[in-house]
């Protein structure tokens, strides 16, 4: 498993992105927002990919993931083989909401304890991929933004459970929920401290 990730980010660097996402739109007036998701993909969705996979310690499976295109909220399907978006992000939406859809896709494979659910498992690796993907600033202000959000999931709870520990301590706790796959711990080695 080890080799097949560093396989899979040096060819990210060269080639699309792992795993295969196939864009589509639920109406025809969301072609050109599925056809420009589609190439923003193609150039960030190695890098993305990668980092989520280094981060969370897991593969992404080899099978292709649905992003249907719409007018609605993003969520990712409890299997992680549907993923949502709403039409027309603009770029740096774009980046947060596919990193978060797509980091829900490895969070349901991490094994389970009391008082984590999704988000929370989420949490332990998605903060840490955005600050290595667009830098500190713009992971905090997803951050800022994903605390306001309305509805019945806590996601203030969940950010501040996650962000009280440090990143060794993130990276720790994701080693104890990890299925036994072989995995070593890459993500910790000469991480930042902050948080």
């Amino acid at each position: 498993m080890l080799k097949r990730l560093l396989i899979a980010a040096l060819c990210g660097l060269l080639t699309a992105a792992a795993p295969p996402l196939e864009f589509t739109p639920i109406r025809p007036d969301f072609a050109p927002s599925a056809a420009v998701y589609r190439e923003r993909w193609h150039e960030e969705g190695a890098r993305i990919a990668a980092a989520l996979e280094r981060l969370a310690g897991i593969a992404f499976p080899d099978q292709p993931i649905e992003v249907l295109i719409r007018d609605g909220a993003p969520m990712t399907s409890l299997d992680g083989h549907t993923i949502r978006l709403r039409g027309g992000y603009p770029i740096n939406v774009w980046r947060a909401t596919m990193t978060h859809e797509l980091g829900h896709r490895l969070a349901i494979m991490l094994g389970r304890r009391a008082g984590i659910d999704d988000h929370r498992a989420l949490y332990l690796f998605y903060y840490d991929a955005m600050i290595e993907l667009y830098g500190q600033e713009f992971a905090d202000h997803v951050v800022s933004f994903e605390r306001r959000i309305p509805g019945p999931y806590d996601y203030d709870a969940a950010w501040s459970w996650a962000l009280a520990m440090t990143r060794t301590e993130r990276q720790a706790l994701l080693a104890t929920l990890r299925p036994r796959l072989g995995w070593q711990d890459v993500a910790g080695a000469g991480a930042n401290e902050e948080r």
